[in-house]
């Protein structure tokens, strides 16, 4: 099934993974906000639907607005593999992708298109993300910085530098060279992520392909960059809850130290 839209090819895709494990107001917030954005740049949309669940599916289709294209999996395939797949589903130069559990916030599209531009030797470039103003969770600080670059500490440790601080910070608000930044929300060339084949599709639910992703950009020569201007609010990890499947985060980990031992630099000082 397809919403096609009637504009030329765009030099631009946005492509939006989601398994229907949603939230629906957020979810529509979701989509709202890539639909502003699409119009502002003129970029075609891809919803790739990863094994969409039937009994939410209904409701959920119906908050995708005309326009954009939807393609769907019969089966969950896991986040690297759906990511790949969305991703594969257009052909423009830049492809912003997208999880359903990100509001963009006005503006942050051409803020990350323009950074982009001014240097072709940015591969990756990510954006400030912060936890909901209404977040009660005192693990998820209502308004304050949930992602601003990854770091990696003296062991080796990914990190998330400067995560609950204020985004008004003078520190959240360096646009600068990072190892890594999420992979919930990202503007990639496609020629770099197709050089490196796209995410390792070998990682079980759970963490580390978004920084193996960038850490193979990287050793290509390419820059992965954090553009702070750009800004959107995350709600973390709402499919992994609603699935109340436990990720395996050490299987993950194991894979991911024997993939980029030594790519691993202490860098995480460089945030303070």
């Amino acid at each position: 099934m397809s919403r096609k839209r009637n504009k030329p090819t765009s030099k631009i895709d946005i492509t939006l993974l989601s398994c229907g494990l949603v939230d629906l107001p957020v979810f529509t917030s979701c989509v709202e906000a890539i639909s502003r954005e699409a119009e502002d740049v003129g970029a075609k949309v891809y919803v790739y639907l990863n094994g969409a669940p039937k009994e939410t599916k209904p409701d959920f289709i119906h908050a995708i607005p005309d326009g954009f294209e939807i393609k769907q999996s019969s089966e969950r395939v896991g986040f690297p593999a759906g990511a790949n797949r969305a991703i594969k589903a257009g052909s423009a130069p830049l492809v912003l992708f997208i999880t359903d559990d990100i509001i963009l916030h006005p503006g942050s599209l051409k803020i990350l298109i323009d950074r982009m531009k001014s240097d072709n030797e940015i591969g990756v470039c990510g954006m400030k993300l912060i936890f909901p103003e209404d977040s009660t969770d005192p693990t998820r600080p209502a308004g304050r910085i949930q992602h601003i670059g990854h770091g990696v500490d003296i062991r080796g440790e990914v990190t998330h530098p400067l995560i609950g601080w204020k985004p008004d910070n003078p520190k959240c608000n360096v646009s600068r060279e990072v190892i890594s930044v999420t992979g919930g929300v990202f503007l990639v060339q496609r020629t770099a992520f197709q050089k490196v084949g796209g995410f390792f599709e070998g990682y079980g639910l759970g963490y580390f392909e978004d920084v193996d992703l960038n850490l193979s950009i990287r050793d290509r020569g390419w820059k992965i960059w954090i553009e702070t201007g750009a800004v959107g609010t995350h709600y973390t990890n709402m499919s992994m809850n609603k699935s109340k499947t436990p990720p395996n985060m050490a299987g993950n980990k194991m894979i991911f130290r024997m993939r980029n031992q030594s790519r691993l630099v202490n860098d995480s000082w460089t945030f303070w």
